[in-house]
């Protein structure tokens, strides 16, 4: 049996495409039945305050990485995709060379390029602003002189097309027989937000660390959702081992305190046990939640994998919404000892505010 995994890392300036394409990919790999899983480097970063300099964030990203990566392989995944970039001055090599051990993963970096012209359109495409140019440009100088990975000109062509192109670099092949990971206990206080669909837990979640930073508490950002991107679909102790590699990371990188989103309370809830803790659920009534559903729709919120709703047509909307109604319920049936907050009518803000209030003591609370 072959225990490597082959994972092929999609790299590239802000723009060239490399969320799409890794996104893409490992849709199409699924929809060949293929075991493969996703992630997104930026994820594994989220760390604050942020450095003021030097190579700490990308240290963090890739020191994280590698444990997430044994993670997978240990439980049988065949195909690993990752989209981001560390260090575009140095490269990913650096810190593989200098940091933990790297095992029985087979690494193949791409690196999307194009055209300036064509970046550009691209870069402002997606909502960026046109004072940011000047900096693309040497970003995209650093890129190529640190000559990451093997570049790929897309210039002429689609995301479907220079998926297309990738797919035959990548291995489409059932899951192996593997074990889950031990799920380890931190030392750390972690407070987790969960909710249904939509709500906007990830939304105020994100402001809220936001404000933990700004007043100097050094707290990492977890998104369950974000580690789950396994197909066929992981049971949730793979998931929560998962959080836990992830988590143990940023206590090792110095963070004092952690905030969870999960869409699954049983995930959730699972980090308000052991270190001091807690978890909260968030809720709103069906009109606010089917404006928030009708806001993603639009693609007026942060630009993550697997949103389901960014540029869904109507009916689409729609099944989102009665599902996320459908899971308010079963959330309040299930686990009614949980404490709701109700963000109905609020700004994202508002329910930041709202969250900290809650959650604050149990963020601030001295290691066990």
């Amino acid at each position: 049996m072959n225990d490597v995994m082959p994972t092929l890392w999609v790299t590239g300036a802000p723009g060239a495409g490399k969320s799409t394409v890794g996104w893409k990919l490992f849709g199409q790999i699924a929809a060949h039945g293929g075991s493969v899983a996703y992630l997104d480097i930026d994820q594994l970063g989220l760390l604050g305050p942020p450095p003021g300099g030097g190579d700490r964030g990308h240290r963090i990203k890739s020191d994280n990485l590698i444990p997430l990566l044994h993670g997978l392989r240990d439980f049988g995944v065949r195909q690993t995709i990752i989209s981001g970039v560390v260090d575009p001055e140095r490269g990913l090599e650096y810190y593989l060379r200098t940091g933990p051990r790297l095992e029985g993963v087979d690494l193949d970096l791409v690196r999307l390029s194009c055209s300036f012209e064509v970046l550009c359109e691209r870069f402002l495409g997606r909502g960026s602003s046109a004072d940011l140019l000047d900096e693309l440009q040497k970003y995209v100088r650093l890129l190529d002189s640190t000559d990451i990975g093997e570049s790929v000109d897309t210039t002429h062509h689609t995301p479907d097309q220079t998926v297309a192109g990738l797919l035959g670099r990548c291995l489409i092949a059932a899951p192996r027989a593997g074990a889950t990971p031990v799920c380890a206990q931190t030392s750390i206080p972690v407070a987790a937000v969960t909710g249904p669909t939509a709500v906007g837990k990830s939304t105020a979640g994100w402001h809220a660390l936001q404000t933990l930073w700004q007043q100097g508490l050094t707290t990492a950002f977890v998104d369950a959702q974000q580690l789950s991107f396994v197909h066929p679909p992981p049971p949730d102790a793979f998931v929560q081992s998962q959080i836990s590699a992830l988590v143990h990371g940023y206590e090792r990188a110095g963070a004092t305190a952690a905030l969870l989103v999960a869409r699954d309370p049983t995930i959730a809830r699972t980090w308000s046990g052991g270190p001091p803790g807690v978890v909260v659920r968030l809720g709103a009534d069906r009109a606010s939640l089917q404006e928030r559903v009708e806001s993603r729709g639009r693609g007026l919120s942060a630009l993550l994998a697997g949103d389901e709703l960014r540029g869904a047509p109507s009916p689409a909307r729609r099944a989102v919404l009665d599902r996320a109604l459908q899971e308010a319920e079963d959330f309040a049936r299930d686990h009614p000892d949980l404490p709701v907050l109700d963000s109905s009518h609020q700004t994202a803000e508002e329910t930041a505010a709202m969250l900290l209030e809650h959650l604050r003591p149990a963020l601030v609370s001295p290691r066990c």
